[in-house]
């Protein structure tokens, strides 16, 4: 099964209808770009939506939806709540081929993007890339990192659905502290002050929200800028857990690694152990605990600063930007969500905001036709605007070594040939 080119989708489309109406080339000029790409059609959305909402406390069933879950709207705009989802429809008809299967990803304009091999900062001790945590991903692994909290505190978070979006062309950012950043010009970096910006209005000099850790009797310490104080990260570990009803607060207890691991700070790892308990359990334990960190701490300096503990520290609290350049040509890119916060750490030491945009979309089956159903869905905590007549996502057609026995059209599926935003049929 190859992917097909530009050349195969123009004469397709032209000599067989397979997308109508057809755009022969890339309109980028003010919209979010849409049309002919090298490998892919860039299909657009139109200006019908079904918002999603719980004003009514109606229940999403898919096998039989209600209608006072959503509400129809026509517009230009479509302003998606927080933490909902849209259905909207393509402006384009498909009709693929019996010996073509095509698949859908979301355009990193919504997205806003890294390169592959971009490392996030993790309370595990860990800095995988986002390449690899979509893969650990898709075998159900679950990621927390480090956010920036509504009240400017640095707080652990849950990150979600990393994932490959599509390829962009990238800026390459290089901070002070010698660490470089690749990413999309849209993508938005924290500034020291709180605020958000693009990428490409970043400029050398600029002052970026840095995260700091360092390592104090074997434990992991952040440096709560809000306050020039360290904190335990095993303590924003169990306040995750709080919040998220995993364990309520007990008086007189301690903060326990399970796993006897103190830079393991996932938050499934913490547990609350009573305080007579905890010490003497701790001299049966002392040895191996010891031993493991050690082991540990010398696989991870590089992620820490030393400084003094649980006092105001004189070192530096931003991380600068000492250069900017564009990468030439374009490069795989991939992102994550954090509906909690809407921000992540990256390993490279700054705070970064999250993709909060999800366009999901199955894929679209040989011998299929219609107008397309698209699921967009909003993971932040903020409103999220999308435009109507532009472009949504990416489709990508990829043709099979021999027809199929059976094709969509020869069973008569029940979504062929659909017109409309359509809601899933049982």
């Amino acid at each position: 099964m190859s992917i097909k080119a530009d050349r195969w989708i123009k004469r397709m489309a032209q000599e067989h209808g397979m997308i109508e109406p057809f755009i022969d080339g890339q309109v980028r000029g003010g919209v979010v770009s849409y049309g002919l790409s090298s490998y892919g059609y860039d299909i657009r959305i139109a200006d019908e939506f079904k918002i999603f909402t719980n004003v009514n406390s109606a229940i999403i069933d898919p096998k039989n939806f209600d209608p006072r879950s959503f509400v129809d709207v026509k517009a230009d705009v479509c302003i998606i709540p927080p933490n909902s989802f849209v259905l909207c429809r393509t402006i384009e008809y498909f009709r693929i081929p019996r010996n073509v299967l095509c698949v859908c990803v979301g355009k990193s304009t919504y997205a806003r993007c890294f390169s592959g091999d971009t490392r996030v900062a993790l309370v595990d001790g860990t800095n995988p890339t986002l390449a690899e945590m979509a893969k650990r991903s898709e075998q159900g692994e679950l990621f927390w990192g480090y956010s920036i909290g509504p009240n400017g505190r640095i707080i652990v978070t849950l990150l979600e659905q990393p994932r490959y979006i599509g390829r962009d062309s990238l800026l390459e950012i290089t901070l002070d502290n010698g660490q470089t950043i690749q990413c999309t010009p849209d993508h938005e970096f924290m500034r020291r002050d709180g605020t958000m910006v693009q990428a490409a209005n970043l400029r050398p000099n600029d002052s970026l929200m840095p995260l700091y850790r360092q390592l104090f009797r074997g434990y992991e310490m952040v440096y709560q800028l809000i306050n020039g104080h360290y904190f335990p990260t095993h303590r924003l570990a169990d306040e995750w857990n709080l919040r998220h009803n995993i364990y309520a607060e007990q008086a007189h207890t301690h903060r326990h690694h399970i796993d006897h691991d103190r830079l393991n700070n996932q938050p499934w790892n913490i547990m609350r152990m009573d305080a007579e308990y905890r010490q003497l359990r701790q001299p049966a334990t002392l040895q191996s605990i010891q031993t493991l960190n050690d082991q540990r701490n010398q696989t991870n300096q590089q992620h820490y600063r030393q400084a003094p503990v649980g006092q105001h520290t004189p070192q530096p609290v931003n991380h600068k930007i000492t250069a900017i350049k564009e990468l030439a040509g374009t490069h795989d890119v991939y992102c994550l969500s954090v509906p909690e916060a809407g921000n992540f750490a990256l390993d490279a030491g700054v705070f970064v905001s999250n993709c909060g945009l999800i366009a999901n979309v199955t894929p679209f089956e040989p011998g299929w036709e219609g107008y397309v159903t698209i699921e967009i869905s909003n993971t932040t905590p903020l409103p999220a605007k999308i435009y109507a007549n532009e472009g949504i996502a990416q489709v990508l057609f990829f043709e099979g070594d021999e027809l199929p026995e059976v094709a969509y059209d020869d069973r008569s599926g029940k979504y062929q040939g659909q017109t409309g935003v359509t809601l899933p049929r049982i």
